[in-house]
């Protein structure tokens, strides 16, 4: 009986990674990871993850957080704000709080369902076209969403850990938007300016993480067009590029 030969010095073709087994490479064995997902491009597994990580912790904040004095704080940090507030009454400013607040509490429940798809969609087509313009990737945008959508499971991660602190903080003088001790803005104090904050912000472990995962995943698109030191270089440019823009728009509206 005829056998079919086997070519000599032919690699097996890799064994495909699963949708669990890709959300636990991309912290312990990234490079494999990315290699896998630039060959089958999918994102359901990390959105589904980021989505319900999201709703966890905004249902947290909603209903821990003392909206009212999140609002006072926010006026108090805004000098054009402040200059409307002075010429209300205090019957005027305490039923302007208190709908600040309401509408501070809907949009952190929103944020908790669309917040991670919308900000993917942007940050992809953001990062597609950046790395086809300067480091003229081969890649399409099925590819470069999946690759965003798995880079960004650090940030989940660091949702996942805020949970269990905003428990466990103080309502009062709370900052909803920047708590966890992971980048310099914390660690500096919440008397910091706003516009001055944006800028430390960007400087957190988790973002940066993702930062260096999302170079990785286009390195594995197209290895040959994006090195690693490439695809990092284009990776920071549109990182600072997103930091001057809304250093900018704190300072503007500050």
């Amino acid at each position: 009986m005829a056998t079919t030969p086997v070519a000599a010095g032919v690699p097996d073709p890799p064994v495909p990674i699963g949708p669990m087994g890709r959300i636990f490479g991309v912290f312990f064995s990234p490079k494999a990871t990315f290699a896998d997902i630039a060959r089958r491009p999918s994102w359901a597994a990390p959105l589904a993850l980021l989505i319900l990580i999201s709703i966890g912790m905004s249902v947290t904040l909603a209903q821990h957080v003392d909206w009212v004095e999140v609002t006072k704080d926010q006026i108090a940090k805004s000098k054009f704000a402040s200059r409307q507030f002075e010429q209300l009454s205090d019957e005027a400013k305490a039923r302007a709080y208190e709908q600040g607040a309401t509408r501070s509490k809907v949009v952190r429940y929103v944020r908790g369902f669309i917040g991670w798809p919308l900000l993917l969609l942007i940050v992809s087509s953001v990062y597609l076209g950046a790395f086809k313009l300067i480091g003229g990737a081969r890649v399409n945008f099925l590819v470069a969403f999946s690759i965003a959508a798995f880079a960004h499971l650090p940030v989940g991660l660091k949702e996942l850990i805020s949970i269990p602190v905003a428990l466990l903080k103080d309502p009062a003088g709370f900052d909803p938007e920047n708590f966890l001790a992971s980048n310099l803005a914390v660690v500096l104090g919440p008397d910091l300016a706003s516009w001055k904050a944006v800028p430390l912000t960007f400087l957190d472990i988790f973002g940066i993480w993702a930062l260096i995962l999302v170079a990785m995943g286009f390195s594995a698109a197209d290895p040959k067009k994006l090195p690693l030191g490439r695809a990092l270089g284009i990776a920071v440019s549109v990182s600072l590029a997103f930091m001057i823009f809304f250093t900018g728009l704190a300072w503007a509206f500050s």
